[in-house]
């Protein structure tokens, strides 16, 4: 079969998003959502936040959370987390996850305070430090209203809120690990002889010097014929030629098997359905 492995385009991306994510199945109009919660001085400054991203399959993952360091072991933490739970639990979510507890933040311990479970650890990612993947199943059932909690006024926020958040934990973390680099995209196609995409990939790799995989498909057709494997090749290539060392990604059982055919190991399983597997990979 012969084909072409090229970079892909805005309309390429998003065609390999939906046919990667077809067999996945979502709840009935399920749709992604993000949910701000922030804390804030009497001057209205935010002094401590999370974002919660809730995806079509009712999973809601804690994207970022942060408290100002003059603010903490006083519970906004633990306020922020109840919060966050009420609200995964009002829209139907299963399971709770965080998924980037890193082990220079005190953050794993706060969250098993809270119930969540380890289920996965990375060593050496960042360089030189773990990461912590922490589960807690939902029962479904809808709790209180966002209100006051340990003596927090914890209030909605808006998308730019959100991205202060974001910006004070990722300005925490860098004292750290720094980056070295902005992210790098590496979004790439195959073609066949027609100009139909058979296999694309979207990803790229972080200042952390990582190789994200963010999706992997090829078309039914065409696995088994070394499509896969041959860009899956050119990606980790690439990657390792802007300096990355450490490859990750995720999938279904199907997709975990391709990988552990070349070289993936499984660091995290979540239980539900379907269920998902987290792997790495040292280029």
């Amino acid at each position: 079969m012969k084909y072409e492995i090229s970079s892909c385009g805005e309309s390429d991306i998003e065609y390999i998003w939906e046919k990667a994510f077809e067999a996945v199945p979502v709840a009935e109009n399920a749709r992604e959502e993000q949910l701000v919660f922030k804390v804030t001085d009497e001057q209205g400054a935010i002094i401590g936040g999370c974002v919660l991203d809730i995806d079509e399959t009712k999973t809601a993952e804690f994207e970022r959370l942060w408290v100002d360091e003059r603010y903490r072991r006083q519970g906004m933490g633990s306020a922020l987390i109840r919060a966050a739970e009420q609200a995964a639990r009002e829209k139907g979510c299963r399971t709770l996850v965080n998924a980037y507890t890193f082990e220079f933040q005190t953050a794993r311990r706060l969250f098993e305070r809270q119930s969540f479970q380890l289920v996965g650890t990375v060593r050496d990612w960042p360089r030189g430090h773990e990461s912590y993947t922490l589960v807690k199943n939902l029962d479904g059932q809808a709790g209180g209203s966002v209100a006051d909690h340990a003596g927090f006024k914890i209030r909605p926020g808006s998308e730019a809120d959100g991205a202060v958040i974001n910006h004070r934990l990722e300005a925490y973390n860098r004292t750290f690990a720094p980056r070295s680099h902005e992210y790098l995209d590496l979004d790439r196609k195959a073609v066949d002889e027609k100009g139909g995409i058979v296999a694309g990939c979207v990803a790229g790799v972080s200042g952390w010097d990582t190789l994200h995989i963010d999706v992997f498909w090829v078309d039914e057709p065409c696995r088994g014929r070394g499509v896969g494997s041959c860009l899956l090749n050119t990606i980790e290539r690439e990657a390792k030629e802007q300096g990355a060392y450490l490859a990750t990604t995720a999938g279904m059982a199907g997709q975990t098997a391709f990988f552990q055919k070349h070289g993936y190991t499984v660091s995290v399983v979540f239980e539900d359905q379907p269920r998902w597997y987290v792997m790495h990979k040292h280029l």
